[in-house]
Formats: C-alpha cells, structure tokens, sequence
C-alpha cells in the first residue's frame, strides 16, 4: 500500500462530493424549462429525449475508464480532470441556445456528451473518495447526504434556468451556472489531498462476484429510468397546459425537493426493513405518480411528477448500502470499480428512459406513455415486495484477495 502524505480529511471528501454532484446536477436540470422553447428541438419529444439520453452515453462510455483510473492513482486526478469536460459543457451550452437546425442540435448534442464525461468522473471516483475515507458504519448516512445534494441540483437547476430565462433570456442561467463551475473548481483543487492507494488493481470479473450484484444493478437502473422519464415529455406536456418556462422549472424542483427529503429517510430505513421491500414502496409510490402525471390537469401532473420523485429516491436509497459491500467484497476494497459499475447501471437507466419515453410519447400522447410507465413501476413494485429478504450489504463468507 502507499499512504499519502496528506490524506483528503472525511468532511472534505463529502463537501467537495456534494459540491460537484450538485453542481452537475443544476446544469442538468437547467435545460429542462428551456426545452420547449429550444429552436433545435422544435417540440419534438424524440429529440428532447434523445438529448437527455447522449448525456447517459457518454457517461456510460467513460465510467469503466474512470473506474480503473480511480483504483490507480486515486479520485484526486480524475475529479481534476472532469472540470475539463464541466467547462466545455457549460460554453457549448450557452452557444447552442438560440441556435436552430442541425447546427444547434449538433452543439445541443456535443455539450450533452461533454458533461456525460465530466458527471463520470465527479460521480466514480467522488463517491470512492467517500467510501474510502469513512468506516462502513457511517457511509450510508454520508452517501446519503450526497444524493441529498444531487437532489438540491436538479432543484436549483431547473428553478433557476426557469425564472431566469423568464426575466433576463435563455442566456441567464449560464452565468450562474459559470460562477457554479468555478466554485466546484475551487473546492476540488483545495480539499482534495489524497487517499491510500492499492498497488494492485482488482478486475472488474473478481469485483462483479461480489454480494447483490443483481439487486444493485436492478434498483440502480430502474430508479435512474424512474428520473429521466418525464424529463423529456413532461415539460412539453406542461407547456401544453399553458405555466410557461418558470412553472415548467418549478414543477421540476418541487419533484426535486421530494426526491432530496426522500433520500436520507429512506437510506436511514433499509437497514431495518430490507432493500427489497424500501425499493418496493419506491416502486408502487413511483406508479401512483405516473399515472398522475399524464392527466390532463396541471395540478395532478405536477402532483404526480412531484411523486414520482419521491418514489424513484426510495428504490435508489438502498443502492447506496449495497455498493459499499460489493466494493469491500475483494482485499484491497476496489471503491472505483465498484462505483464505477454502480454509474453503469444508472446511466443504462438514464440512457433508455428518455428515448422510450420520447418514442412512446411521439407515438401514443404523453397520457398514454404515462400509463405505460407506471404500469412498468408498478411490476417492480410487486417482484420486489415477493422477493425473499435478505440482509443488506451482506458481507461475503471470504474477500478474494488479488495478488501483486
């Protein structure tokens, strides 16, 4: 093993977590009011979820990467190194606004793809630097209050984007989110020192036999596609119903706010009752929303996205007690991977559900895609309240240890 001479202290491995995490999040969540109204887009919901599902892609495609980096050298440099692809992605956003055609879609597309590699590296290798400077008894707790600041920005994103672009322009909310990235900056360079590091690299094959690797797969990518869902056919369909860009955004955070107050509760209740049954009320909470969300009524489809955020946190929150057994299954504890395989499954979530969601929705009505939506949440509801219960985080009989 090789001590770093300055470890990143726990405290600053969650603020600059949280930081960047939250950071991502608001630009997400920004270009969700604004979607309507984009000359790219051109109320087209294939192509409003064909937006979101890039981001998903890219991300995909860069995590395994950032994984193996990460159980290398450490989180320090790949955090460093996504504020390359935050940049590009905050610039070529701003470009693309009011540009229409193939040219504003391309550039739409390519500050999708740039923050997909940034979000790969904040999230792999900032949820590694948690996990490798706290003792598994707190992690759950302090993982928990990460997600909890994912759900302040997709709060704050769409909000803001929203009241902003109402007020000064669609170019408004890229000044915040500029002076966001700097801070995000400034926090990654300043508080992240270093960590132990492992002279071997453990294969993902030895990592993936570790305990739940389905369960952490499934619930991963189901509450990610729960999320991305409306995200490409709701604002269309609210727009619709005539509350304009900054009602759009604050039907959003509101959904956000559900999901950042769910989290901790839920993460605080599957060591008591099991991740299969807090990941089936998620489910069947998550179906009652969709099936609110489509109707023709802008108090119950806000009501029902606001419930479907809430949900959707119920049957990721149990995720965040399953990884920390996966990673610690093998000696050396291989957080990077495992994360790494964690970012996997949610954006495989986040990549299909906007592009199902948009497909369907061009296909059917925005109605009948949310019936279909929540008839699907409501099947995961009844498999995992019928799956037998087991311990989570379970630690496996004898941790493969991986030679040098």
């Amino acid at each position: 093993m090789k001590q770093a001479v300055t470890p990143t202290k726990p405290g600053a491995a969650v603020a600059v977590t949280a930081i960047a995490l939250g950071v991502d999040m608001f630009l997400y969540g920004s270009i969700v009011p604004l979607l309507p109204d984009l000359p790219a887009v051109h109320g087209s919901p294939f192509i409003a979820g064909a937006l979101f599902a890039v981001y998903a892609v890219a991300l995909l495609g860069a995590t395994p990467f950032i994984g193996v980096w990460v159980d290398r050298s450490g989180p320090r440099a790949p955090m460093l190194a996504g504020l390359v692809g935050l940049a590009a992605a905050t610039v070529l956003f701003a470009a693309s606004i009011d540009v229409a055609g193939a040219t504003g879609l391309t550039l739409l597309l390519l500050a999708r793809a740039a923050q997909g590699v940034a979000a790969a590296a904040s999230w792999t290798s900032g949820l590694a630097l948690i996990a490798a400077t706290h003792e598994p008894a707190r992690r759950g707790k302090v993982m928990g209050f990460a997600l909890s600041a994912v759900g302040a920005g997709i709060l704050l994103g769409p909000a803001v984007s929203g009241v902003l672009t109402d007020a000064f322009g669609p170019h408004a909310p890229f000044l915040v989110i500029a002076a966001l990235a700097a801070a995000d900056a400034v926090a990654r360079v300043v508080l992240i020192r270093g960590t132990t590091t492992a002279d071997v690299r453990t294969p993902y094959r030895v990592v993936m036999r570790g305990p739940h690797l389905g369960l952490l797969i499934a619930l991963t990518a189901t509450g990610a596609a729960a999320i991305a869902f409306p995200e490409p056919v709701l604002p269309l369909h609210l727009d619709g119903l005539g509350i304009g860009t900054t009602g759009i955004g604050l039907a959003f955070a509101a959904a956000a706010l559900g999901g950042s107050l769910a989290a901790p509760i839920a993460g605080m209740i599957t060591d008591r009752v099991g991740a299969s049954r807090v990941a089936g009320i998620g489910a069947a909470v998550t179906a009652v929303g969709f099936l609110l969300s489509g109707r023709d009524s802008t108090f119950w489809s806000v009501t029902g996205l606001v419930v479907v955020g809430f949900g959707a946190q119920f049957v990721l929150a149990p995720t965040l007690v399953l990884i920390g057994a996966l990673a610690e299954h093998t000696r050396p504890a291989a957080y990077g991977a495992a994360y790494a395989i964690y970012n996997l499954a949610y954006t495989g979530g986040l990549a299909v559900a906007p592009l199902l969601a948009g497909s369907t929705a061009s296909a059917l009505g925005v109605s009948r895609t949310t019936v279909v939506a929540g008839a699907l949440a409501a099947v995961v509801a009844v498999v995992m309240f019928t799956r037998r219960q087991r311990v989570s985080g379970e630690p496996a009989a004898e941790a493969p240890r991986v030679e040098a």
